[in-house]
């Protein structure tokens, strides 16, 4: 495929995608997506005519550099990404990056829809504002590129609906992500947690339980679960108190004293956080 961008090599594949306005108000969505073989003139900036278009300027970008390098200047901050590295970046946002003295081949995805924004600004608050990253599961998330560029080398393109799984896959990937070790502790401090919540144990305990300091583990722990430690402390113990509010004649006080509270007031303030109601009013609800 021939493509009028210096620098970018007969193999590359660019396609682009008009997204329906059905799936502007109601699903994530592609404007555009190409798998790149540059040699060391490539180079892109956010002042270049086509980025001015509204398929780029208005959206989100992801890159993963499957071989060589290139390097970046976002905003303020400039960073080289190679082999099994990614960058994600707002296409609003000054942009600049080039390809190494050895070239680079690389996978992108321009896209944009429901909540992208809000779960990009999230993905990359969590790696501390770094934009350029090595994520853990790479191979999937360019997989995943490769996979929508490849339909429509075929003439078998995904359909709005599969583009938005697709996407919702990959965003998903940047934000809950995690190395083998810390998802095998926090699996273990999910465990330890729906095994003794009852006993009104602390984030502290959970802690323990994965071998992190609590800083760490709290960290790690809403990094891959979405969900701050203590909050889903608090949750296990609002399920089984709907449960038993339904399910038994224990008193209110009885179901806090199981659930390990200090009191029935704190049980009663947590309960009605959570489910909207507190516990008297939940019990009487025709569920």
């Amino acid at each position: 495929m021939h493509i009028p961008e210096s620098g970018v090599l007969e193999d590359s594949q660019r396609y682009f995608f008009t997204p329906s306005a059905q799936a502007v108000e109601l699903l994530y969505y592609p404007t555009r997506a190409g798998h790149y073989f540059c040699d060391s003139r490539y180079a892109f900036s956010h002042r270049a005519e086509t980025a001015r278009l509204a398929s780029h300027r208005l959206n989100l970008m992801l890159i993963c550099v499957c071989r060589g390098s290139l390097t970046f200047q976002l905003g303020e901050g400039r960073a080289t990404a190679g082999p099994g590295q990614a960058a994600l970046f707002d296409c609003r946002q000054p942009h600049e990056y080039a390809a190494g003295e050895e070239g680079v081949e690389f996978t992108w995805l321009l896209f944009n829809g429901l909540n992208a924004q809000e779960l990009y600004r999230r993905a990359v608050q969590s790696r501390g504002g770094r934009q350029v990253f090595a994520p853990g599961g790479f191979s999937a998330i360019s997989g995943e590129i490769s996979r929508l560029v490849e339909s429509c080398r075929t003439g078998d393109r995904l359909s709005e609906p599969e583009c938005s799984l697709l996407i919702h896959r990959l965003l998903c990937g940047l934000l809950w992500e995690s190395g083998q070790k810390e998802s095998e502790a926090v699996g273990a401090a999910i465990r330890f947690i729906r095994e003794n919540y009852r006993r009104g144990i602390t984030v502290r305990d959970a802690a323990g339980a994965a071998g992190f300091s609590e800083a760490h583990f709290s960290r790690v722990f809403k990094a891959q679960t979405g969900c701050a430690p203590y909050e889903f402390i608090q949750l296990c113990r609002v399920d089984e108190a709907k449960r038993l509010l339904l399910s038994t004649r224990m008193s209110v006080g009885e179901i806090a004293d199981r659930l390990g509270y200090s009191s029935e007031g704190h049980f009663i303030n947590a309960f009605r956080k959570k489910a909207g109601v507190p516990p008297g009013a939940f019990r009487r609800l025709p569920v």
